[in-house]
């Protein structure tokens, strides 16, 4: 390393000094020198990236998990004898997707709550701080959309046996266009742009972001803040789709 330092210096000095004598005293005064260097982030990076590759792989957890077992538990609701007692019942369709999805956020929470624990078990002390508060926070507000993303499969699909397909599908794909298991700077600028259009993208630019801010305060977290609200966005998107349909397929018998 320093005959390499060397080298380059001398190669500086010989373009305008001819002097070998000058030469060998400049790079010696050169070389004696010492840089100071000063840190100037206090982040621990080392935890936050464990902090943020943690809660993006639990994008694909969470919503291949709640895809899954909120598929197969409505599918009991859609048999044949099921849905024809509902539809001549008195309560509309409106009322028995939110007690559904009630009934079912109940174990989005509880597998939130899982990833949540682990989280802590796993990398400890980061998770104490605000910035751990914000993962949380982040990721049960995709929970409550995946919970949504679910229930809108779980109306569209009857079958038990295609709920696999599904999952791999919905969820394995998002994470791979999204940034959950290959970092987000790898992945290709077309990709990123289809990205946009799912929710696990802008859970995952949160996570990111959190790693990356220096200083906590209300204008550094207005991405953040922003991108959870385009989550939430999804969130209501999806639970109005869901309605829709719900309204046609009785409609149609």
């Amino acid at each position: 390393m320093l005959l390499t330092r060397y080298i380059k210096t001398e190669k500086i000095y010989t373009e305008n000094i001819k002097d070998e004598e000058e030469i060998i005293s400049k790079i010696n005064d050169t070389l004696s020198k010492e840089a100071e260097i000063e840190m100037t982030s206090k982040l621990d990076n080392e935890s936050l990236e464990r902090v943020s590759f943690y809660y993006n792989f639990a994008s694909y957890s969470i919503l291949a998990g709640a895809i899954y077992l909120i598929c197969v538990i409505l599918s009991s609701f859609n048999e044949k004898n099921i849905k024809k007692r509902t539809t001549i019942s008195s309560m509309n369709y409106k009322k028995h997707n939110r007690i559904l999805l009630l009934g079912n956020a109940l174990f989005a929470i509880f597998l939130w709550l899982v990833y949540v624990i682990i989280s802590f078990i796993l990398i400890g002390d980061a998770m104490f701080t605000i910035r751990g508060l914000i993962y949380i926070v982040n990721s049960f507000i995709f929970t409550m959309c995946a919970l949504t993303i679910a229930f809108l499969i779980g109306n569209l699909v009857n079958n038990k046996n295609t709920v696999n397909g599904i999952v791999n599908v919905v969820a394995l794909g998002s994470s791979f266009l999204c940034g959950a298991f290959v970092p987000v700077e790898w992945l290709p600028d077309n990709i990123l742009k289809v990205a946009h259009i799912l929710p696990t993208y802008w859970y995952i630019q949160n996570n990111e972001l959190m790693k990356k801010i220096e200083v906590i305060n209300f204008e550094t977290l207005k991405p953040v803040f922003i991108n959870m609200g385009v989550v939430v966005i999804f969130a209501v998107g999806f639970i109005v789709i869901t309605n829709i349909t719900s309204k046609y397929k009785r409609k149609i018998g």
